[in-house]
């Protein structure tokens, strides 16, 4: 198993028996997300996006508008906080205070190293397609539309995981109360699948996306 070196902005301090430093658990949790928040100072102030996000490897990537603030300030070499959380299940406990989520979440300090080679470009956005609908088949991007994105790639080398997982936890005096307690179990469930309203005529709903789940390490 491989660990990483907490560090002062990545050791879990509150709770820190939930706290997960291997690169195993922080990997599955990454796998398993569509999104991440992405945190950075900017000259104007602070600012969080939402993003899309795909790791290969020892490295998380995020791409996206060089029109966008956010981009252009990591692209510029300013630190970022990138933050990922799955909620598992919400916590009803017997009081106001008793009410929580089980989650698990991953976050990641690090400086972006922008990505100029176009072919590197074109594979992650294979790898973005294969992370987001595996099997999707796409026409491959344009040059044009290439050299319109930023792509970003942050090293996985200062990280933590922290995992909750403990259902309700009440005190023990709140046990003999007439209320109920427990947990509601939460999971990202894919629908049915919608045709584009424009697709070309007699073109099937594929079977990877009718059989369409996101992983899960639970």
């Amino acid at each position: 198993m491989t660990i990483i070196t907490p560090t002062e902005k990545t050791r879990v301090r509150r709770r820190p028996e939930r706290a997960a430093y291997d690169l195993q658990t922080i990997h599955d949790i990454l796998d398993e997300a569509l999104v991440c928040h992405i945190g950075v100072a900017t000259e104007s102030g602070p600012r969080v996006i939402p993003t899309a996000i795909i790791r290969i490897g020892e490295h998380v990537y995020v791409h996206g508008s060089p029109n966008n603030q956010l981009l252009t300030a990591l692209a510029d070499g300013a630190p970022a906080c990138i933050t990922v959380t799955l909620v598992d299940s919400v916590v009803a406990g017997r009081s106001g205070f008793g009410m929580s989520m089980d989650y698990r979440s991953v976050m990641i300090f690090g400086t972006a190293e922008k990505i100029e080679d176009i072919d590197e470009k074109e594979r992650l956005v294979a790898a973005f397609v294969e992370d987001i609908v595996p099997g999707h088949i796409v026409r491959p991007p344009k040059k044009k539309e290439l050299a319109a994105t930023v792509f970003l790639r942050f090293p996985i080398s200062e990280a933590s995981a922290k995992i909750r997982n403990h259902g309700v936890v009440d005190p023990e005096e709140d046990h003999a109360l007439d209320v109920w307690a427990g947990v509601v179990p939460l999971k990202l469930v894919a629908g049915e699948p919608r045709n584009c309203a424009d697709l070309k005529p007699g073109i099937p709903t594929p079977d990877y996306v009718m059989r369409y789940r996101r992983p899960s390490a639970k």
